[in-house]
């Protein structure tokens, strides 16, 4: 697998677009490898696609190709929260593109802290999905999930992070099982991917993946219901191995997660300066806060220190990053952008209209 591209899969839609610009850089960052992006295209207008394009003016080890989803496929089944249908379109990634072997699924809420290879060579075995249990799964949810036929022995995978065999998700005909699932449980199901896969791959039937892919903040639920194996050591040292981190509590809404620090929120800012909508973000983090000073929002955003620096800007597998200057229009917003990479300087306006390119010898 040295030399093969990794495919890596996300849902994508115009209000989560900043978010998941993030989530890409955060990967890109951390791996020398060839990322090919899919997103699947639940609504994604042709400025935002073209935004994301500009990435290309920090990493060189990717591509992105959009897959349009047409969403009223899914209008028989129940969506998420306020109707959201998105969150089907993953189920059907294995026949998307009948090409790939193997695929990544993650959710735009998910940071990268390691190479995505490590991921990526977990060995699936006989299995067509690796996933890791939800940390959150406790014997309220199990009650729950036992009315839709899920065992109370299963380990409740969670679906923010997938490693999927497809070419033994297409020979057993996986997806349209998994929506036929979703049909005739649409009544009861809460958390739609989740009982789904889970009602589907009931008693522990796919590769459970050490809980370092898909590292969340919160208590240890699972670990008192069914999973012993997981207990609060185990979770200590899976933090110092952490590869993938999904937010709890998102990073543009708090600092905190309840009474304790939110891990790993300035390096969430860290990313977010190379995304093309970090303005946009940091407005985001202002409008939700309510008990701190413009003064102090400033320092927490900008208050990633330089062991954090001096870590990510030395990784050996960091392509290299360009040099930003900005001036910007109140102080706020960057009227004109000059990004500099080797011997050549880009400069747009508003960050996003070029202006233009000027080579250095």
């Amino acid at each position: 697998m040295k030399n093969e591209h990794i495919p890596v899969f996300y849902e994508g839609n115009d209000d989560y677009i900043e978010m998941l610009s993030v989530s890409m850089i955060s990967v890109l960052y951390n791996t020398k490898s060839f990322i090919d992006f899919y997103i699947l295209d639940c609504g994604i207008c042709p400025l935002n696609k073209k935004i994301l394009e500009t990435l290309h003016n920090t990493f060189n080890n990717f591509t992105i190709k959009y897959i349009p989803i047409d969403l009223k496929k899914f209008s028989h089944l129940k969506g998420y929260r306020n109707g959201f249908l998105d969150c089907y379109a993953r189920l059907l990634i294995p026949e998307l593109n009948k090409e790939i072997k193997r695929a990544i699924y993650f959710d735009f809420d998910i940071l990268l802290l390691d190479d995505i290879k490590k991921l990526w060579e977990q060995d699936l075995g006989e299995y067509e999905l690796g996933a890791v249990p939800d940390l959150g799964y406790s014997a309220k949810i199990a009650e729950r999930c036992l009315m839709i036929g899920i065992s109370q022995q299963q380990l409740y995978a969670n679906a923010g992070t997938l490693l999927i065999d497809c070419e033994k998700w297409r020979e057993n005909n996986v997806s349209e099982k998994l929506l036929d699932i979703a049909f005739k449980i649409k009544e009861k199901i809460l958390f739609i991917c989740e009982d789904i896969l889970n009602l589907y791959y009931n008693n522990n039937t796919y590769k459970i993946l050490d809980m370092r892919y898909n590292m969340r903040q919160m208590p240890n639920e699972i670990g008192k219901y069914c999973a012993h194996d997981i207990t609060d050591e185990y979770l200590k040292q899976e933090w110092k191995e952490i590869c993938v981190l999904h937010w709890t509590i998102k990073p543009w809404f708090s600092v905190n997660y309840y009474n304790d620090e939110l891990r790993f929120f300035s390096l969430f800012y860290f990313f977010a300066k190379q995304s093309p909508w970090y303005e946009g973000l940091v407005i985001k983090f202002i409008k939700n806060q309510r008990n701190m000073t413009i003064s102090q929002i400033q320092q927490i955003i900008e208050g990633y220190n330089n062991t954090i620096k001096e870590k990510y800007n030395n990784i050996t597998n960091k392509v290299s990053s360009p040099t930003t200057k900005k001036i910007k229009l109140f102080g706020i917003i960057p009227l004109i952008t000059a990004k500099r990479k080797g011997n050549i300087t880009h400069y747009k306006l508003f960050n996003i209209i070029p202006l233009l390119k000027k080579v250095e010898k």
